[in-house]
C-alpha cells in the first residue's frame, strides 16, 4: 500500500475509504461509528482491519490495491473541473442521505449549493416511454417547479429528460442524480441537459468522475433519488423498470409514492398500476402532490395555474430533441406509433361513425399551431363534451374510452389545463 506523499485530507480520506467500501454499501455507517474518524480510518493497518471483521476478504483485498497517487489525482481532478468533493463533514452534505442504511461515502457535484431546507420532488419513469409519458413528465416538472419544488430524477433519456426540462423551462430548479461519473462519456447526448442543469440547479454523483455507467450503478443511484426527494411521483414503468427500484427505496425510506394510472392491458404501465394497488397515491392532478406538503413548506409552495405557452411550446422542442438524442444514442427512437392505445386503433369505418370526429378543426384544440401533441383517446374524450361540465362515467360512455385508459387519458388532458377536476366525479371543459 503507498504512503502518503503529502499532508492528510478529509477529502482524501473519504475518497480512499470509498474505494475500500464501494458505492452503495451498507458498512459506512459501522466503520465510522467503530473509529469514529476519517483519519484514524485511514491510518489503520490491514491487520486492524482484519481485527475489525468489518470488511470482508475481497474489500481487505482492495486496500492493498488502492493507489494514492490516483486519489490525488482524482482530488486535483476536481479542483480543476469545477467539481465540489462533499464528504459528511460538510453542511452541504445533505441531511436526508445521513440517516438512509447505506450513505454515500462521498459525493461529487457541480451547480448550485445542495438546499435541505427546499421542497423536493423525484420524478422517475422509463427511457423508451410513450408520448404520453413524455408530456406527463415535462407538465409535471414544470407545475411542481413554478410550485416551488426543486425536481430531481436521473437524467437520462425519457421521462427523466422531460422532467429535467420541464422544470427548467419554467424557471425552477433541478437535480440531476447521475448513475455514473460527473464526466463520464456514458449519454454524452445528454451533455447539454447536464450543463443547463447545473446552471439552475445541481448534478450530482457518489462515483468519481470518469466512472462509467453500468447495470450496478443505476440501481445504487435510485437510493439517493428517493433519499433526497419528500416524495417520488412514478410516470410510467413496466413490472420490470428500474424507476420501480426508485420506489422501493422510496417506501423503505417512508416517503410517500405517487403514481399515473395507465392502461391495464398496456405492458408500460405494469409497474405504475402495481404501485396503486399497493397503496400509492394516484396522481390525477398537480394537486394531487403540492397538497400533501403544503402543510410541511407553507411559505415555499403555492398553487398552480395553467403553463405558458412559451413553456408549453418547450415540450415540443425537447420531444425532437429527445427523439433525436435516443437516434443518436442507437437506441429505437420513440414515437407516437409505437404506444398508440389500443382503443385508438380504431377501423376507418368507425371514425366515420364518429360524430365527434367530425367537428369543425376549430374547435380542437389540439391543433399544429397549438404545439402540444395529444393521444388519440385524449382528443375522444375532449370531444366528448357536448357540456361544459360533465360526469366521468359519460365521458367516458361517449368516448368509449373506459377503465385505466380513460383515467391516464383524462389526467393527460388535466395536465395540459385542458379539463379540471370538479366534485363528484365531474370533468370541467376549460379550453
Amino acid at each position: 500500500m503507498n504512503t502518503l506523499k503529502i499532508p492528510f485530507t478529509k477529502e482524501f480520506g473519504y475518497i480512499r475509504l470509498a474505494r475500500i467500501l464501494k458505492p452503495g454499501s451498507v458498512k459506512f455507517n459501522e466503520v465510522m461509528d467503530t473509529f469514529l474518524d476519517i483519519e484514524r480510518v485511514n491510518s489503520l493497518s490491514l491487520k486492524q482491519w482484519i481485527e475489525s471483521r468489518i470488511l470482508t476478504p475481497y474489500e481487505l483485498k482492495r486496500i492493498e490495491k488502492i493507489s494514492n497517487d490516483e486519489i490525488y489525482e482524482v482530488i486535483k481532478y476536481c479542483k480543476f473541473n469545477g467539481i465540489r468533493i462533499i464528504t459528511p463533514e460538510d453542511d452541504e452534505y445533505p441531511r436526508n442521505l445521513r440517516y438512509i442504511e447505506n450513505p454515500p461515502t462521498v459525493l461529487f457535484a457541480r451547480g448550485k449549493r445542495l438546499d435541505d431546507e427546499e421542497p423536493t420532488i423525484g420524478i422517475v419513469g422509463a427511457r423508451k416511454c410513450t408520448e404520453f409519458g413524455q408530456k406527463a413528465a415535462y407538465s409535471l416538472g414544470a407545475k411542481l417547479a413554478l410550485a416551488g419544488f426543486t425536481v430531481i430524477s436521473g437524467g437520462a433519456i425519457g421521462v427523466d429528460s422531460m422532467a429535467h426540462t420541464g422544470a427548467m423551462n419554467a424557471g425552477g430548479k433541478t437535480l440531476v442524480v447521475l448513475g455514473c461519473g460527473l464526466d463520464s462519456d456514458y449519454l454524452s447526448v445528454q451533455k447539454n441537459l447536464r450543463q443547463r442543469a447545473e446552471s439552475s440547479g445541481t448534478v450530482i454523483s457518489e462515483f468519481e468522475p470518469k466512472t462509467p455507467a453500468s447495470r450496478y450503478t443505476f440501481p445504487i443511484r435510485n437510493r439517493i433519488i428517493s433519499a433526497m426527494s419528500c416524495g417520488v411521483a412514478v410516470i410510467e414503468a413496466g413490472q420490470k423498470s428500474g424507476a420501480l427500484i426508485t420506489a422501493t427505496y422510496a417506501m423503505e425510506q417512508g416517503k410517500e409514492i405517487f403514481a399515473l394510472p395507465g392502461n391495464i392491458n398496456a405492458p408500460q404501465y405494469g409497474g405504475t398500476n402495481d404501485l396503486l394497488r399497493d397503496g400509492a397515491t394516484p396522481l390525477l392532478k398537480v394537486e394531487d402532490i403540492i397538497e400533501v406538503y403544503m402543510g410541511r413548506f407553507p411559505d415555499k409552495l403555492k398553487a398552480v395555474g395553467e403553463l405558458s405557452p412559451e413553456i408549453k411550446r418547450g415540450y415540443s422542442v425537447e420531444a425532437r430533441r429527445m427523439s433525436n438524442r435516443a437516434v443518436a444514442q442507437g437506441q429505437a427512437s420513440v414515437t407516437t406509433a409505437a404506444n398508440k392505445y389500443e382503443s385508438a386503433k380504431s377501423k376507418p369505418e368507425e371514425e366515420k361513425n364518429n360524430k365527434s370526429a367530425e367537428l369543425p378543426k376549430a374547435e380542437l384544440p389540439f391543433t399544429s399551431d397549438a404545439n402540444i401533441p395529444c393521444s388519440a383517446a385524449a382528443k375522444k374524450i375532449y370531444l366528448s363534451f357536448t357540456e361544459n361540465i360533465e360526469f366521468s362515467d359519460i365521458l367516458s360512455e361517449k368516448s368509449g374510452i373506459k377503465g385505466g385508459e380513460f383515467i391516464a387519458a383524462i389526467t393527460e388532458l388535466e395536465l395540459f389545463g385542458f379539463v379540471k377536476a370538479v366534485p363528484v366525479g365531474r370533468y370541467e371543459r376549460i379550453k
